[in-house]
């Protein structure tokens, strides 16, 4: 009796799986994407990012490729670093066959509390190989009423 129950629970868990490969194959299909729908490029998203500190200075390390230095727009405004901008699909992207999509397009933005430590005074940002590097020094802290940093 046990090796025929033993032979019915496999059978059934051969079926089970079966079922979900078919299952996973039916949904791919179902959802897969012809073009990317607008509503995914245009909504607000949120690109990774680092941020941490050393005896004299915090850094915000955010990555995101493809883009330009003018495409980025950091300001500082009361105690909060803003990191806004807008990835845009190449022409060839928008008429291709997705079968798959995770990179994001549209509009970003990312904010930062600075600390009591931050110099506002002292910001600077790079964009190099995908990455955003911005450098907050550490000191006294004026807050401007509003201060935009370029890349350099």
């Amino acid at each position: 009796m046990a090796l025929v129950e033993a032979k019915r629970e496999g059978d059934l868990m051969a079926d089970s799986r079966h079922l979900q490969e078919e299952m996973d194959l039916l949904f791919s299909h179902f959802f897969e994407l012809r073009y990317p729908p607008m509503l995914i490029s245009e909504r607000l998203w949120r690109p990774p990012m680092d941020v941490y500190e050393t005896d004299s200075e915090i850094l915000i390390v955010i990555e995101i490729a493809g883009m330009r230095n003018e495409d980025f727009n950091i300001t500082v405004k009361d105690e909060v670093l803003t990191i806004q901008g807008h990835r845009l699909m190449k022409e060839e992207q928008r008429k291709a066959y997705y079968r798959n999509m995770e990179i994001n397009f549209g509009p970003f933005e990312r904010n930062v509390y600075l600390p009591e430590s931050a110099n506002t005074n002292d910001i600077s940002a790079t964009y190099r190989d995908g990455f955003l590097v911005i450098k907050v020094g550490k000191g006294p802290r004026e807050l401007p009423q509003e201060l935009t940093i370029k890349i350099e």
